[in-house]
């Protein structure tokens, strides 16, 4: 594959991103056994909440990006709901799942360009891609910009991501749900423009343009930004705070579910506050006004920078950001912390870092996860800890995810 010469902090990034996605699934390479065990449990509670909805989507079924759309939405509720009592029912209490907008709602969606179609993978195939006209789960204007898209995307070579040839890998578009900004990032495989009259042709309603290489063998819809066309960045609104998104940031995929979880967090910190894997310091400055002060810990270089840039948006001044990893950074800390925020990626935290976040001794944690199997895990690394209260959230309707949100006292 061809490659380029990047300076050094582009090669950070790339590093750190490429670190980022692969400690996502590390654990599950050790762990086959209960994802296919997990797997197992939510088909078979599928089978019985199955209840012949009828799904809004015509490409159900085919596409992999939904499994719950012939299941009504109050059984799919349930069927969480009992998933967590089956997972973590003798760890802590398990209520009702709060529920979110069960269409319209993600704030992102990447469609691979592969094999002549634009869309998303195949249901248990990786290896084949289904052409996606609308996505149901996307939100409208994104709807809209995608089916303008397509046809101007389909005279620009594809990439092929098994014989790792090609030019466009990903087309991605990131949408604030409440401001209605949005963004569209083309990733490709070279640090060339290949794509003719396709971003002239982009309407107006667009405010943020770019191109983002990856040129690797990953499989992956994040890279370096290579060119920004119009924009560079989007802004998202939760509650009073707005924040800026840019091309590689992490921002939460549905806003109204993140705010309703951010308001329970807010109610659980107080004094000095840590609060790692900060990403653009959403949770952080959301926080700030309920604690004495907030330091946010992230790895991603351009996650800090964003997170910097949100805190001087909004004028925060009791917060503050390093640019680390989380278990680096738990080795050497030295201060006191009476709260730490924890939301950690799917495989959760480094077995060292649970024991150093225990030797840190904060008084409380907040613990959000999207991953019922490494929350428990984690649990039980915190051994000098108990769960004071537990809640659930549906972060992903029609799908099998699920996020979780708990107040761990010290013991």
């Amino acid at each position: 594959m061809f490659e380029y010469c990047r300076p050094a902090w582009a090669v950070e990034m790339r590093n750190i991103h490429q670190f980022m996605e692969l400690s996502r699934e590390v654990k599950y390479i050790f762990t086959g056994k209960r994802m296919k065990k997990r797997k197992r449990l939510i088909q078979a509670l599928a089978e019985n909440y199955r209840d012949g909805e009828a799904p809004p989507c015509a490409h159900f079924g085919e596409c992999g990006g939904c499994l719950f759309q012939d299941i009504s939405y109050k059984n799919q509720l349930a069927l969480k709901e009992e998933y967590l009592r089956t997972e973590l029912g003798d760890v802590c209490d398990v209520g009702p799942v709060r529920p979110s907008m069960p269409y319209g709602y993600r704030g992102r969606m990447d469609m691979v360009t592969a094999f002549g179609k634009v869309g998303l993978r195949k249901r248990g195939s990786y290896r084949r891609v289904v052409d996606i006209e609308s996505c149901a789960i996307m939100q409208e204007k994104s709807n809209t910009m995608f089916r303008e898209i397509r046809p101007l995307v389909s005279s620009v070579e594809d990439y092929d991501y098994l014989r790792h040839e090609g030019y466009l890998r990903y087309v991605v578009l990131r949408q604030g749900m409440y401001t209605g900004e949005l963004m569209v990032n083309f990733v490709v495989a070279m640090p060339e423009d290949r794509l003719g009259g396709v971003i002239e042709a982009l309407p107006d309603g667009v405010d943020s343009v770019s191109i983002l290489v990856t040129g690797g063998r990953a499989d992956v819809s994040f890279g370096e930004v290579w060119k920004t066309v119009r924009g560079g960045t989007i802004g998202e609104r939760l509650g009073d705070l707005r924040f800026s998104i840019a091309p590689n940031s992490f921002f939460q995929s549905n806003s109204s579910i993140a705010l309703l979880m951010y308001e329970r967090i807010r109610s659980m910190v107080k004094g000095r506050t840590l609060d790692l894997y900060s990403g653009v310091g959403s949770i952080s400055l959301f926080v700030a006004g309920a604690a004495d002060s907030v330091t946010g810990v992230e790895m991603n270089p351009e996650g800090v920078a964003m997170a910097e840039h949100n805190r001087e948006l909004n004028g925060i001044e009791n917060a503050r950001f390093v640019h680390g990893d989380v278990l680096g950074y738990l080795r050497e800390c030295e201060d006191r912390y009476d709260t730490v925020v924890l939301d950690p990626p799917r495989a959760g935290m480094h077995p060292a870092a649970a024991a150093l976040l225990s030797r840190l001794a904060p008084e409380r944690i907040v613990y959000m996860s999207c991953n019922p199997s490494s929350f428990r895990e984690d649990l039980s690394a915190l051994a000098d800890y108990r769960v004071e209260s537990f809640e659930a959230f549906d972060m992903f309707p029609q799908t099998p995810h699920i996020e979780t949100l708990a107040l761990l006292i010290r013991r």
